[in-house]
């Protein structure tokens, strides 16, 4: 699908989707309505030295532990060029996953049938394997019944990862001024795109994205441009003073 930007770029968008269980991805198809902003950020000043290679995902939602998949549900990162190119997903093996600071995460006592299934203090499955799940293209399945696969429900944690090539292989990618960068959080676009149930609430969730240099020294929010309001209703449309993705986003790279 083709999104056009107010600001003249064409964006060329291949959303592999799939699942959801609280807000992850979302497909963009066509006759959707897009909110964008048209941004005129700074442009960064990237020391060759210390280039910004990590996207970091933060969780902002409220505390709301009535699903078992807590908080932003991250199916994948995409690297995109001024000139619409998907240049690459988030590096195999490089995804990490830190617990927030602030202690408002939902315990599994807290989420539906006693278990926070897809965040990192569930039960079910690994928390390796589902920081792992954010690795790569866009691969989330959702299931009307059985377990879910393919993202990582961040429950008020942050996700960095690095940008690798199409496959999520390869040289980890500097992130340079008039790059985009997409997450893919499942929402309601899923269900649009027939590839989660009907059944599926798949509500968008909301977060924010920076960048970070490998010191650490050096992190620059990004800007949302581009959400879908028409899939997801409860989305704000984006203004002058949005700094949160909501579902599906994508963000400029000052």
């Amino acid at each position: 699908m083709r999104i056009k930007l107010a600001c003249g770029l064409s964006l060329i968008l291949g959303l592999s989707l799939a699942g959801c269980s609280g807000g992850d991805g979302g497909d963009l198809d066509g006759g959707t309505i897009i909110t964008t902003y048209d941004a005129a950020p700074t442009p960064i000043d990237v020391a060759p030295v210390d280039p910004y290679v990590w996207v970091v995902v933060q969780d902002t939602e409220q505390k709301a532990c009535a699903t078992n998949g807590p908080g932003v549900d991250v199916d994948a990162v995409a690297l995109i060029s001024a000139a619409g190119t998907v240049l690459g997903y988030g590096k195999i093996g490089m995804a990490v996953f830190t617990i927030n600071p602030l202690g408002n995460a939902c315990e599994n006592i807290d989420c539906s049938g006693g278990n926070c299934k897809y965040a990192w203090n569930g039960t079910t499955f690994l928390p390796e394997t589902l920081v792992s799940y954010t690795e790569g293209p866009p691969d989330a399945v959702v299931q009307a019944v059985g377990d879910d696969a393919g993202y990582f429900s961040l429950n008020a944690g942050t996700l960095q990862i690095q940008i690798g090539d199409l496959s999520g292989l390869g040289a980890a990618k500097q992130l340079k001024s008039g790059d985009y960068v997409q997450v893919f959080e499942v929402d309601k676009g899923y269900i649009a795109s027939g590839s989660a149930p009907a059944t599926c609430a798949c509500l968008p969730a909301h977060y924010t994205v920076s960048l970070q240099s490998p010191s650490g020294l050096s992190i620059i929010p990004l800007t949302p441009v581009v959400i879908d309001t028409t899939n997801n209703t409860t989305c704000a449309a984006l203004t002058a003073l949005s700094t949160e993705g909501c579902g599906t986003t994508m963000f400029m790279v000052p």
